[in-house]
């Protein structure tokens, strides 16, 4: 018997228990609210599958970010602020980001009388400690990319619910990026096998590779979970994660195949949450070494991709055309201007000529991380025969993906994000995600630019440069952004649609009928 087999019978053999019911999403449109219970009952156990690691992780922090993980630390962490499903941020933990005249200094107040999975009283010590811990040089974060302009020495505790941050340089949008699943807050002295947060869910039991338990904080300060124990399983197929959630081992799967979700029908069993999400699949080129140090060569790349045959086959129509640029939409500044690159093999063709990589052969590396990222590769392979480039897709499984992170000439990842967020972690030297290892001095002094201001008009101003220089000599195909479909079992109650978190990321809501 294979371990996903085994934990397909082990679900099987739990029989949790489900409950009662808030806000429900119908079925294959997915994004239009069902009318809302009265009285949502509470109690019982909610149960996730989402695609993890054999090791896994309960630290916000110290993580490879698989999903598995992030739904763990979004519901026992929370941040200073979040994302509303609409994209704009809310506070949670913080109660108000003040500036001085030219945004050098933010002083952070703190809310009162929230309460810890401990019991003790969440304050700025607190603060400051979850800060430091991100930005410690000697344990690499996946945060740290995006408060890398923060120096610790500037942090100072003014009163337990005051913490003043002095800057080195004026930064605008300061207030905004708390909002990042990865700057999550924890306790002081933080034990990652022991995790304690402020969240709507406490810790119980982690198996690393298996399943974690969690139960609800009745002390919570936004409102007790509805749910009693919260219950997630890893399961990285995403065929045995649906029938999991076919045959109620599970109520709700991190992912639904696109294919699959064509087929259900309003009344069926099983529907999901169609989120158009700021989800991309970049097919990276390394920009550091050969053929994808030539720009000439990305960009002749970037001209084969026929970007809506990509979406509707590898997204099955899930999904909206890309044109070479992260971020779905840059609200608040609207639809950028560039025209849409469309396929052009001659010019393809004779890009590569010039460049002296006329019919080169190059192996593409993918892994079954998301829906999609195979079959993207595949389509993109038979696309670029007509220019002569022979791509070998090699579908190699998670831990060697992630085994060979940042260091694969030519391969295809994951990402989503806001723009600026998405730019601070994947589009500078040395960051988390920047897999293309791109180095571009120009478009590096136009973001600290769009950091530091203040005001919204310069900083759309800033950012349409920015998207202008990553469209010309950037180090990814972005052909196109996909919708996220969570699948849920119709006795499901409030999953709503996020344009940029997940929906498992806000489980607090979340009921069975």
């Amino acid at each position: 018997m294979s371990d996903q087999t085994k934990l397909q019978y082990n679900l099987s053999r739990r029989q949790l228990l489900g409950y009662g019911a808030a806000l429900g999403f119908a079925g294959a449109a997915g994004i239009s609210p069902a009318l809302a219970q009265q009285t949502p009952q509470v109690g019982g156990t909610l149960k996730v599958a989402a695609p993890g690691s054999a090791t896994g992780s309960l630290d916000p922090h110290v993580t490879q970010g698989y999903i598995a993980d992030a739904v763990r630390f979004t519901n026992l962490f929370d941040g200073l602020s979040e994302y509303r499903p609409d994209s704009t941020i809310q506070l949670v933990l913080a109660e108000s980001f003040t500036p001085n005249s030219d945004a050098t200094e933010w002083t952070v107040r703190i809310k009162k009388g929230v309460r810890t999975h401990s019991g003790a009283e969440f304050v700025a010590d607190d603060v400051i400690y979850s800060v430091k811990r991100i930005l410690d040089p000697a344990a690499p974060t996946k945060g740290s990319g995006l408060v890398k302009f923060i120096d610790p020495a500037g942090i100072s505790k003014v009163d337990d619910h005051t913490v003043l941050f002095k800057l080195g340089k004026p930064y605008g949008s300061f207030d905004s990026i708390w909002a990042n699943r990865y700057l999550r807050m924890v306790v002081r002295d933080f034990d990652p096998k022991n995790p304690v947060g402020t969240g709507p869910f406490k810790f119980v039991s982690f198996t690393p590779g298996q399943e974690s338990m969690f139960e609800a904080f009745g002390d919570y300060f936004r409102g007790r979970a509805h749910a009693d124990k919260l219950a997630i399983f890893n399961i990285n197929d995403s065929t045995a994660a649906i029938n999991a959630l076919r045959g109620g081992q599970v109520d709700i799967s991190y992912s639904m195949p696109f294919a699959e979700a064509r087929t259900i029908k309003d009344d069926a069993p099983i529907k999901f949450v169609n989120n158009p999400s700021p989800t991309y699949l970049p097919i990276y080129m390394r920009t550091d070494i050969e053929p994808f140090n030539d720009v000439r060569v990305r960009q002749a790349m970037r001209l084969i991709a026929n970007r809506k045959q990509m979406v509707n086959v590898a997204l099955a129509g899930f999904g909206s055309v890309g044109n070479d640029m992260v971020g779905r939409t840059i609200a608040p500044c609207g639809e950028s201007t560039l025209p849409q690159r469309e396929q052009d093999i001659d010019e393809a063709k004779r890009l590569l000529s010039e460049a002296g990589k006329s019919n080169f052969t190059i192996d593409l590396v993918t892994t079954n991380g998301t829906a999609g990222q195979v079959e993207c590769a595949q389509v993109f392979a038979e696309q670029a025969r007509k220019a002569g480039v022979t791509i070998n897709v090699k579908v190699v499984d998670m831990a060697a993906y992630v085994g060979g992170f940042l260091n694969w000439t030519f391969a295809i990842d994951f990402l989503t994000d806001l723009y600026l967020p998405m730019a601070t972690r994947g589009l500078l030297p040395k960051t988390p995600f920047n897999v293309s290892h791109w180095d571009d001095p120009e478009f590096i002094k136009l973001h600290g630019q769009a950091m530091a201001t203040s005001s919204e008009t310069e900083r759309c101003e800033i950012i349409d440069k920015m998207r202008t220089i990553e469209y010309e000599r950037g180090g990814s195909i972005i052909w196109g952004f996909s919708n996220t479909l969570n699948g849920y079992r119709s006795n499901v109650h409030g999953l709503v649609p996020y344009s940029v978190d997940s929906p498992l990321y806000h489980l607090k809501d979340v009921s069975l009928s």
